[in-house]
């Protein structure tokens, strides 16, 4: 995890990525957000050697690749793996056994969308400053 990479959003609907975006720039913290709508276009992109990210927030409903099965391809992939970047999954549903599976996929945080924009800001600030303190292994 390099602390000062990009912060990843993968989300399939345009308005939640882009309030998501509009949240983490607005706390002016100084990662490049990226986001990336289509998940299976995710692990190409995580791949380029210039990409070091921060933190990844991704959704779990989407078309084409669920963000359980994105996670599944990071942490199958050893070069990824070893980045040791958070995965945090963000979601409309709450119910108790899509939290359990989330977790089982060695997700670093489940929290569903929130519609309070204030609250909203208040969770991603309070997640984003837990990653920039947290002590991780050494990924260079």
């Amino acid at each position: 995890m390099k602390k000062d990479g990009q912060i990843i959003i993968i989300e399939d609907d345009k308005d939640d990525g882009e309030i998501l975006k509009e949240v983490i720039d607005e706390l002016g913290y100084d990662n490049e957000v990226i986001i990336l709508p289509d998940s299976t276009l995710v692990m190409e992109y995580l791949k380029k050697a210039e990409i070091a990210p921060f933190l990844i927030f991704s959704d779990i409903n989407m078309p084409k690749m669920t963000g359980y099965e994105l996670r599944d391809l990071v942490l199958a992939d050893p070069n990824l793996h070893d980045k040791t970047v958070p995965y945090i999954f963000f979601s409309t549903s709450s119910d108790p056994e899509t939290i359990k599976i989330a977790y089982q996929k060695a997700a670093q945080g489940f929290f569903t969308k929130i519609t309070d924009y204030e609250e909203y800001k208040s969770v991603i600030k309070k997640i984003i400053e837990y990653w920039k303190a947290a002590k991780v292994p050494d990924s260079n």
